[in-house]
């Protein structure tokens, strides 16, 4: 007895010493954040002080050493990361990932995004040389930490070593984020399989024209007419196939967004001085990104004579999309213009190398690919491009319908992205960074500006498609025929944007922008989300004639959601008139969604009733005409929530007895709605109703990508946590409502907060921390204060930098004297 407790005891010392093993290792590899390196990749030396947040502010003597710094610093901190966006948007996650990724790296080889940085970087006489070097000497920062310095505990989980990184990685990586930002091929599918199906009028009602429940744009806060639908239908024959095809897309993208987020909508305002209380310019901004662990942006200072800026970059990328110089700060939301066209194709069944275009037969293209499967043999992939651009549906097992390819503005058209945001950096004025915007082809953006000078400013930035009369860009089109061909694009002059409005406000939430016609468009075609954020937005804004950036707080993390306030009086109202057909618990849950305000607290039970019986009114009226997986994928769109506005209001198309589509009265689809819901929140949750509150069922974890294969979770991934708001708030906590499993999938990836004023701090905040390294202190110490609608202050001079500072690095020449 005495020996096995003997031998037990030893065998739990073992495992006792060898997890400190494995904690030290984990230290071990923690970057190197105090000290000196010596190389002779800079000319002077450069400091990398890290504030108490872990935010890295650079100060050097010079442009390249400024840049190289910022390389090294973000390699410390997000190689991984870096690794994985570069993979994913080239295709070569099997490389490292193994077989499970493959069919990524197939969808995204196919999207060509390799080839066009390519072609960019081959072009190179038309960039500008500033930038290039500055990417150079940004890229030598990050191979210099690879060469030199120990890497991430990843590498040593999968048993791998980074490449050097390279231009054409970096501008790779942007055209992933441009994929994200584009919605064609994500819901084209999915419009032209429900077409022939619902027909037309079925349509309308699904997808209610835009003005009809959404009355503000950016440039006009209220609309009152209707100026009609974004686009005009018409019917399509579609093969029954292309629900597979939709289907392995659809799947595909989820899983390459498991291991790098999308950006999937935003919000941003911009406030004149004269409606500041401290007489500056405000700007406020809150990007909405796929949830995950690192964060999006790599939050960093820059500093060098003649600059300096504060900014957020992608990793990758040595310019911040978002970010405040001395002089100007800007802010970015997805414009939601419609750049991608899907089309059918007609190729030739006696040469494969023939495709028919504007009625005649041309020169297909074609790329012979082979993807490195980590333990496996290389897979070959072969990719042909006809004139529309790359057949995506050539690699989906299983399909055999006509080929589909994608045309895309961003493979179509000249697209210098990273001479964009070096202007945008760089640009002395608002006339130059208007100059700098103009160039961009897409993704499409809605840019927010304000200087030091009082301008405030909102541009839509990207080229507009102009499509031949007739043409939607919502279903697959014909490619044979020419008759369905875009005819060019429109002029950044033409372009909606704002300049000095005498409102002293702008506010974009990825809206319709106008509701005027931009000849020869009538409204700008796109995919625009419900107008609820910014209605929401403007009608805070208009309550205070001048506003402090303390104030606008409220604003930003406001959890309200106006429409759900009003729908869920309507479902009440119905409700109290059946209540003898009610159970006790019914009755309870019906009290409860009575006296909710609208806010999505993580305390209140009314979001709860609400968000289920909402789901369960439109699995109920949707049944028939739906199967189980077009239900889901249709509930995931914005479009339901508009249709839910269309149905959940007085009168209208949907009254009681005066709609064909459905056969159920209002009155009693609602009542069973209602039923349904609180019998599934029971079964659940439990009677108790303490347990229905929202953050009991809505609810986030920030999972790293190597976190989702356990155990590896717990050293990875942040919660699960109670989450707060919900869709579409203003603090926008978006879950797949398809799903039904209320897990919040889209967050603000950071909040910022910017003025110029001397005595009024800009703040700013991030999801989980800076750092992307699970043992550093900074890989979570926000995460609290970000759930709970905190803020930070940005630390921007050298006395609050210096003063905050925890750690810093000297980069010097090799034999300088103050590293001998």
């Amino acid at each position: 007895m005495k020996k096995a407790i003997r031998i037990a005891g030893l065998g739990l010392l073992f495992l006792v010493l060898v997890a400190l093993a494995g904690w030290a290792y984990l230290h071990y590899l923690l970057p190197t954040k105090n000290g000196v390196v010596e190389t002779n990749a800079v000319k002077a030396q450069a400091d990398i002080v890290t504030d108490k947040w872990g935010i890295p502010h650079i100060e050097a003597k010079n442009a390249h050493d400024a840049y190289f710094a910022l390389g090294f610093s973000m390699a410390q901190d997000r190689l991984f990361q870096m690794d994985l966006q570069r993979r994913v948007s080239q295709g070569e996650l099997s490389e490292i990932l193994g077989e499970s990724t493959v069919k990524v790296d197939k969808m995204f080889r196919t999207l060509l995004i390799k080839q066009q940085a390519e072609k960019y970087l081959a072009e190179q006489g038309n960039s500008n040389s500033k930038a290039l070097s500055y990417l150079d000497a940004f890229l030598q920062g990050i191979n210099y930490f690879i060469a030199n310095e120990k890497l991430p505990i990843e590498y040593t989980i999968l048993n791998v070593k980074p490449k050097p990184f390279t231009r054409v990685d970096s501008i790779a990586s942007m055209g992933y984020v441009a994929y994200t930002f584009a919605q064609g091929i994500k819901r084209d599918s999915l419009y032209s399989r429900l077409l022939p199906k619902l027909g037309e009028k079925g349509m309308k009602v699904l997808y209610p024209e835009y003005l009809e429940e959404n009355h503000t744009t950016i440039m006009q806060p209220n609309v009152t007419k209707n100026s009609g639908d974004i686009s005009e239908r018409k019917l399509a024959s579609v093969e029954k196939n292309l629900a597979l095809l939709q289907d392995s897309w659809q799947r595909v993208f989820v899983k390459a967004n498991e291991i790098v987020p999308a950006i999937t909508g935003s919000n941003s305002w911009v406030i004149a001085p004269s409606r500041s209380e401290s007489g500056s310019a405000l700007l406020a901004n809150d990007p909405h990104v796929g949830v995950s662990n690192p964060g999006t942006w790599y939050e960093a200072q820059l500093s060098y004579p003649g600059y300096n800026n504060y900014g957020y970059h992608l990793p990758l990328m040595p310019f911040p999309l978002l970010g405040q110089t001395n002089n100007k700060s800007w802010a970015l939301t997805m414009f939601e213009n419609d750049d991608m066209d899907l089309y059918a194709e007609t190729f030739d069944s006696n040469n494969p190398d023939l495709v028919k275009y504007k009625g005649k037969w041309a020169k297909v293209k074609v790329y012979q690919e082979s993807i490195k499967v980590k333990d496996e043999k290389p897979q070959p992939l072969t990719i042909r491009v006809t004139p529309h651009g790359p057949i995506i549906s050539d690699f989906i097992k299983g399909y055999t319908g006509k080929p589909v390819s994608l045309y895309w503005t961003y493979l179509d058209t000249e697209n210098p992205v990273l001479d964009v945001l070096y202007g945008m950096s760089y640009s002395k004025n608002i006339e130059q960074f208007r100059q700098a915007i103009s160039k961009l082809a897409a993704p499409g953006l809605n840019i927010s500006y304000i200087d030091r000078q009082g301008n405030i400013a909102w541009w839509a930035a990207a080229k507009l498609v102009v499509r031949s009369a007739g043409v939607t860009g919502k279903e697959i089109l014909d490619g044979s025929s020419g008759n369905d061909e875009i005819e060019g694009y429109l002029p950044f002059s033409s372009n909606p944007h704002l300049v000095n409005p005498s409102s002293g406000i702008i506010v974009t939430a990825n809206n319709l922008p106008t509701a005027e016609p931009t000849p020869p468009l009538d409204l700008i075609p796109g995919y625009y989300a419900p107008s609820d954020r910014a209605a929401r937005i403007n009608q805070m804004l208009s309550k205070k004639d001048k506003w402090s950036l303390e104030q606008l707080k409220t604003v930003q993390t406001d959890m309200m959601v106006t429409e759900a306030r009003k729908m869920s009086r309507f479902i009440v109202n119905v409700l109290q008139h059946q209540q003898q057909r009610l159970s006790p618990a019914e009755v309870h849950a019906l009290k409860e969604l009575n006296d909710w305000d609208g806010e999505y607290t993580i305390h209140a039970v009314g979001p709860t009733v609400f968000e289920f019986t909402t789901y369960h009114l439109l699995k109920d009226l949707l049944a028939n005409k739906l199967d189980p997986e077009e239900f889901r994928r249709y509930m995931n769109l914005s479009d339901h929530w508009n249709f839910l506005k269309a149905y959940l209001k007085p009168g209208g198309s949907f009254a009681a007895g005066n709609n064909e589509f459905f056969d159920t009265s209002k009155n009693e689809a609602i009542l069973q709605s209602f039923k349904a819901a609180i019998s599934e929140i029971v079964a659940k949750q439990g009677s108790n109703i303490e347990k229905w509150r929202w953050g009991k069922v809505h609810w986030v974890e920030f999972a790293h990508p190597l976190g989702k294969v356990k155990p590896l979770n717990l050293l990875f991934n942040l919660g699960p946590y109670p989450a707060p708001s919900g869709y579409p708030a203003i603090n926008k906590f978006k879950s797949r409502k398809g799903n039904h499993d209320y897990r919040a999938i889209s967050i603000p990836s950071t909040r910022r907060l910017v003025s110029f004023a001397a005595n009024e701090p800009s703040w700013s905040i991030l999801p989980t921390g800076n750092s992307g390294n699970a043992m550093s202190k900074h890989y979570a110490d926000q995460t609290e204060m970000f759930l709970n609608n905190r803020y930070r202050k940005i630390l921007k001079t050298k006395e609050q930098i210096d003063k905050n500072s925890e750690a810093i690095l000297k980069i010097l020449p090799v034999g300088s004297a103050e590293g001998g």
